[in-house]
């Protein structure tokens, strides 16, 4: 996959996610459930966090130092880790998820397009990813993680009341 192609699949990815919330009233966003807890705004909460590390991640990379993203910590366990971010988040109010929301896809493009294509695509690249592609980090951090939960709430909407009322005015 060239650099393009990455760019591309990251506009592509969040187009289609946030065409799945055009319409969707504020009580589907805030509402429970969507994935135990977790509503369609801690989902974007989530999903927001994990691509930070990412960008993290692309910028430490970029200046050449070692990364120390959630991506390199020993013992990380991720199911305490989206925990405590989804305490941290809860109380936030929905603009400002959706705020970090696009801004940080944002600085995931920027950090993106400061890398050739074979910074992107070659495993003997980086020798702190161990054999991994830079691209590998993009894609389960931003469209490949946004894909997996885009389908759990897709599963989630067709359920609710509230998006089928809205869908018969």
């Amino acid at each position: 996959m060239q650099k393009q192609d990455i760019l591309n699949r990251l506009e592509e990815s969040r187009e289609q996610f946030l065409d799945l919330l055009e319409g969707q009233p504020e009580t589907a966003l805030l509402t429970p459930g969507v994935i135990g807890d977790w509503s369609i705004k801690d989902i974007l909460a989530h999903l927001s966090r994990w691509e930070a590390e990412l960008v993290k991640l692309l910028w430490q990379i970029h200046l050449g130092q070692p990364p120390s993203s959630l991506h390199f910590q020993k013992n990380l366990d991720v199911d305490e880790q989206n925990a405590v971010w989804f305490t941290e988040a809860r109380a936030r109010p929905l603009e400002r998820v959706l705020d970090d929301f696009h801004a940080v896809r944002n600085q995931t493009l920027l950090r993106v397009e400061s890398f050739s294509d074979k910074d992107l695509c070659d495993p003997g690249r980086y020798s702190s990813l161990k054999g991994r592609m830079l691209q590998e980090y993009i894609a389960s951090d931003s469209y490949e993680h946004e894909d997996e939960h885009k389908a759990d709430i897709q599963r989630w909407l067709e359920k609710q009341t509230f998006v089928k009322e809205q869908k018969g005015k």
